[in-house]
């Protein structure tokens, strides 16, 4: 598919700053049907805070942690107003490409929102990431600024992100403790010349967790983003007396646009968990009553697990959305009986929410189905050829408000991905019901959702073949009870020599991989199974790994 890069607006826009506009494949046709429709408007999320802060100062908007009061929204329209004169100091201004590498604490809420006052561009970062991604991410996006805590989890942030800067030139450093807000923030200066904001420029650069070696950088606006909270809020009922609850990392797009955007676009409380223990889980939802989350399915498991060894109430937790994999009916019957509905989803960074069972769609579509799309969302599944199929399992294409503007810096994938006429190539297999209904059945991506974690075997694959005595690695994904599914490593060593698990991880580890990418097996092969073409046949692999046991390969865990 070939793409009509549209460069219409790019040269006053340049003028302000926003280079990354010269990328933008949505095009003037599609961009005038969704704006006539009333799809795409001029809100933005700091007009949201603006408008809460006035009617709702006096209500919470982010709680983050068991033991916390919260923050409300006059406070926290206050500090981040005080954070964006900060980062406004140090020359940060529109257009400007932020790295926020932080968990789910309030202050990570606070500085998303300074950067968008700004008119910067908020670049999100998982906290898990190590050097490794870091530098490449801040490389492709030319980021002025990588903000981090100090230390998170035992880990040294602050030296980390201080070797990144050091290698480019050009970005700097903004640590951040936690308590911030209460000790540091409420003594900056206030900001009284923010810049109007921009609902049309490209404000969220989000980095695939992807299906290839090289991680897309993934482009959204305004228009893009609050169209597609609108459309889950109207599809799944949420209203001003609902509440958030998020597990997910919010350096993410299940956790930054699924949580952080639901929640401060209508006006209601955001309840954060920075780290994932089942039991704090429990309390916080006793305590704020959220009624609505999107998260993995090993959540939900842990969570009722937890949730029936303390004879807890979880009831005001009306729905628990799961992407990424099927949920068991067992895990769904527990569920109902603790009172929650689960809903099955589907969507991506680029597309945001595409699918989504409601609340009220039969049990038999909850169970088996991703949902039908949300009102807005076109799909269709098309064979080989392009003929759109019904019933037959074939690649998704979608087509929506909420689909971003394109991939910044990256023509290739952008022409391959993008079609004039705004459909978006999924990589995804699945089949639409008669009654509208989608359901995966398979990815041509070879992406491995470890927890809700996306890992790229190439990525992994490419450092492991650079160790001493390997010839050959390719990562799997093989399924695991708990976790969905975790990596194994099938290595072709040099003759006479072995490579193990420890090795593999040691090795990776020294690299600055993140820990939930390592690979949890290895199996050692004489050969890789190929075609007649050379092309490794992987389920031929994932085969041999399930027949061979867990009893017959090298094991480990986490540390």
């Amino acid at each position: 598919m070939e793409v009509d890069l549209v460069r219409t607006r790019v040269g006053s826009e340049k003028q302000t700053g926003r280079a990354l506009l010269t990328d933008v494949v949505t095009a003037a046709d599609r961009r005038n049907s969704y704006l006539s429709s009333g799809a795409w408007d001029e809100q933005t999320l700091v007009g949201a805070l603006s408008r809460w802060a006035f009617e709702r100062g006096d209500r919470v908007a982010v709680v983050d942690d068991v033991e916390s009061e919260g923050h409300t929204y006059a406070q926290l329209a206050a500090h981040s107003n005080s954070v964006a004169a900060r980062l406004q100091s140090m020359g940060i201004g529109r257009g400007d490409v932020v790295t926020v590498q932080m968990p789910n604490w309030y202050e990570t809420v606070v500085l998303d929102l300074a950067v968008h006052l700004l008119g910067a561009v908020l670049n999100p970062v998982l906290p898990i990431y190590r050097a490794h991604e870091l530098s490449n991410i801040v490389r492709t996006a030319g980021s002025r600024l990588i903000v981090s805590p100090a230390e998170y989890r035992n880990f040294d942030h602050r030296a980390m992100v201080a070797e990144v800067c050091a290698a480019n030139p050009g970005t700097a450093q903004f640590v951040v403790e936690r308590g911030d807000a209460d000790t540091v923030f409420v003594h900056w200066p206030a900001l009284d010349n923010l810049p109007d904001p921009d609902a049309s420029a490209v404000c969220e650069l989000i980095f695939s967790s992807g299906t290839e070696s090289a991680p897309k950088a993934i482009m959204h606006t305004e228009q893009t983003l609050c169209a597609g909270t609108r459309m889950l809020t109207s599809g799944i009922g949420l209203s001003e007396t609902d509440g958030v609850w998020m597990p997910s990392p919010i350096g993410h797009s299940t956790g930054l646009n699924y949580g952080v955007r639901v929640a401060l676009l209508n006006g209601l409380t955001l309840t954060l968990q920075d780290r994932w223990d089942p039991a704090d889980a429990v309390r916080l939802i006793e305590r704020a009553k959220p009624s609505y989350t999107v998260a993995a399915t090993t959540f939900l498991t842990d969570l009722l697990d937890a949730g029936e060894s303390m004879g807890a109430d979880l009831t005001s937790l009306r729905m628990f959305s799961c992407g990424g994999a099927p949920v068991p009916s067992v895990v769904v019957g527990r569920a109902a009986d603790a009172g929650i509905t689960v809903l099955r989803i589907y969507g991506s960074t680029e597309v945001l929410s595409a699918t989504w069972n409601r609340p009220d769609s039969p049990l038999e579509k909850r169970l088996e189905t991703e949902g039908p799309p949300l009102d807005g969302v076109e799909l269709e599944v098309r064979d080989d050829d392009g003929a759109i199929l019904v019933g037959e399992p074939g690649e998704l294409f979608v087509r929506s408000p909420s689909c971003c503007v394109g991939f910044f810096s990256d023509e290739e994938r952008t022409r391959a991905t993008f079609s004039v006429d705004g459909w978006v190539r999924s990589g995804d297999l699945g089949v639409v019901d008669s009654d509208g209904y989608f359901t995966m059945v398979g990815r041509k991506k070879e992406i491995i959702i470890r927890g809700g974690l996306n890992i790229t075997p190439r990525e992994v694959e490419d450092l492991i073949v650079g160790m001493a005595h390997v010839r050959e690695a390719v990562v799997v994904g093989i399924p695991d009870e708990r976790l969905g599914e975790i990596g194994c490593a099938c290595v072709v060593a040099e003759e006479g020599h072995e490579v193990t698990l420890a090795d593999v991880v040691s090795y990776l580890r020294e690299l600055g991989l993140a820990p939930f990418k390592l690979p949890e097996r290895v199996l050692l092969v004489d050969a890789l199974p190929r075609t007649a073409t050379g092309k490794v046949q992987k389920f031929q692999l994932v085969e041999r790994v399930l027949a061979k046991g867990r009893g017959h390969m090298q094991t480990g865990g986490r540390a």
